[in-house]
């Protein structure tokens, strides 16, 4: 299921990828946090109900990812990345578009997003609305 729009990348399904490539992703992103674990990231990937990369069809790096977690009817999508120096390009919204695809394939009801504030209009282009009348709220574990 390559898009054909932009021919420089391919997105490909994954049950496993390179953790260092991954681990890139995530710090690029501003993600990672050093006390994270990066042999967790194979856990990760395995655990998701769909896992996204993208592929330089140059270099073979993986320039782009994103994830669907799920239990079967609805998905949640996150940890949508693409690298510094390949945005600008198209490639985060061809790779949300491969997503939403993915997860309808996959027999999903309803797609969410999980989205850094302020990026609302990067998505609304793949046909996601912001619901004001829904809150998500993280509960994050203290030691």
């Amino acid at each position: 299921m390559e898009n054909k729009k932009f021919n420089q990348v391919s997105f490909i399904s994954v049950k496993n990828a390179d953790i260092d490539s991954i681990l890139k992703l995530y710090r690029d992103a501003g993600w990672w946090k050093e006390e994270y674990d990066p042999k967790e990231i194979p856990r990760l990937i395995e655990s998701s109900f769909i896992f996204i990369i993208g592929l330089s069809k140059e270099t073979q790096e993986i320039i782009a990812m994103g994830r669907v977690i799920s239990d079967g009817f609805y998905g949640i999508i996150q940890d949508l990345c693409v690298l510094k120096k390949y945005r600008g390009k198209g490639i985060g919204k061809l790779l949300i578009d491969f997503m939403i695809d993915s997860a309808k394939n996959a027999g999903l009801f309803r797609i969410i997003l999980v989205a850094e504030p302020g990026t609302e209009f990067l998505y609304q282009k793949s046909g996601f609305i912001s619901d004001r009348n829904q809150i998500f709220l993280l509960h994050t574990y203290q030691e």
